[in-house]
C-alpha cells in the first residue's frame, strides 16, 4: 500500500519532536500527514539526494571537542557533506545518524494498552508505549523501559517478539514490539495523561498519534493468534515530486 502527502508538509515533519527531544525529526501527527492515500501501484521515482541534503543540514554548529565553528564539507573519502571541526589541528567529523526508536504493544486477555500523549506533538492522541533507545541497553530493554515511564507496566525484556520494523527516511528506525502482560496494573508516566486497556474494536482509530501507530496496532490485531507473529517491515521514502512514498518492506 502506498501513502502520499504534500510536499509543503514536509517543513513541519522535520521540526517538532515526537518524542519530547531535541534531537527527534518528526514523522508528523497521523491526522496531518496521512489523510491522502494514492493508488496502490503508482509507478514513483525515488531521490536520494532529497534525503541527503536533509540530512546534512542538521548538525552542530561547533565543534563536539575543541569548540570551534564547523564548516559544512564533504571529507576526503566521504560521499556526502558532514559538519567538520574548522580547526585542521582537531578535523573532528560530526557523523548525523538515523534515531533508533523502541516500542511495545502490551496486551492482556485480548486488550490492548494504550497511552494518551502528555506531551506535543499530537497532545491528546494515543498510541503504544515508545521512545528513543539510550545508550547502553538492547532495543528490548528499551521497549522494556518504555512501558514503565509511560505506563508504569513492568515488562520482561526476554518476552518481548518483534513485531515490526519501519524506516523513515533515512531519519529513524522504529523496532516495534509485542508483549503478552500478566495483569492489568497501570499507572500514568508524566508524559502520558491517560492510560488504559481497551479492546480491539475500542481502539480509537481516527484519535491515534503517529501513521506507525495505526500500522502497529493494525498489525499487532492481525497477529493476535498467531504464536510466531511475521515481522512487519514499511520503508517511508521521499519521491521526485517532493512526496512521502510508504511502501511495505
Amino acid at each position: 500500500m502506498i501513502y502520499r502527502v504534500a510536499a509543503s508538509l514536509l517543513a513541519s515533519t522535520l521540526s517538532a519532536s515526537a518524542f519530547h527531544s531535541p534531537h527527534y525529526i518528526s514523522q508528523g501527527c497521523r491526522s496531518v500527514l496521512f489523510r491522502q492515500r494514492a493508488r496502490i501501484g503508482d509507478t514513483i521515482k525515488r531521490i536520494p539526494s532529497i534525503t541527503l541534503s536533509m540530512s546534512s543540514t542538521s548538525g552542530p554548529s561547533f565543534c563536539e571537542k575543541c569548540g570551534t565553528p564547523t564548516q559544512l564539507q564533504i571529507p576526503e573519502g566521504d560521499e556526502r557533506e558532514r559538519h567538520v571541526c574548522g580547526d585542521p589541528s582537531c578535523g573532528h567529523i560530526a557523523y548525523q545518524n538515523p534515531k533508533v526508536v523502541v516500542g511495545a504493544i502490551a496486551t492482556y486477555q485480548d486488550k490492548v494498552l494504550l497511552c494518551q500523549r502528555n506531551i506535543e506533538p499530537c497532545k491528546g492522541k494515543w498510541g503504544y508505549c515508545q521512545g528513543f533507545l539510550e545508550l547502553g541497553e538492547t532495543s528490548r530493554q528499551g521497549a522494556a523501559r518504555e512501558t514503565w515511564e509511560e505506563a508504569g507496566v513492568t515488562v520482561d525484556p526476554s518476552k518481548l517478539e518483534l513485531l515490526a520494523i519501519y524506516n523513515l527516511a533515512g531519519m529513524q528506525v522504529q523496532l516495534i514490539y509485542r508483549v503478552e502482560l500478566e495483569n492489568d496494573t497501570f499507572e500514568a508516566g508524566h508524559e502520558s495523561s491517560d492510560v488504559k486497556f481497551v479492546s480491539w474494536d475500542e481502539i480509537p482509530w481516527e484519535e491515534l498519534a503517529f501513521a506507525t501507530v495505526e500500522w502497529g496496532l493494525e498489525h499487532a490485531r492481525d497477529m493476535k493468534d498467531v504464536a510466531t507473529p511475521a515481522v512487519q517491515e514499511r520503508t517511508k521514502l521521499i519521491t521526485e515530486d517532493g512526496k512521502w512514498e510508504v511502501e511495505e518492506g
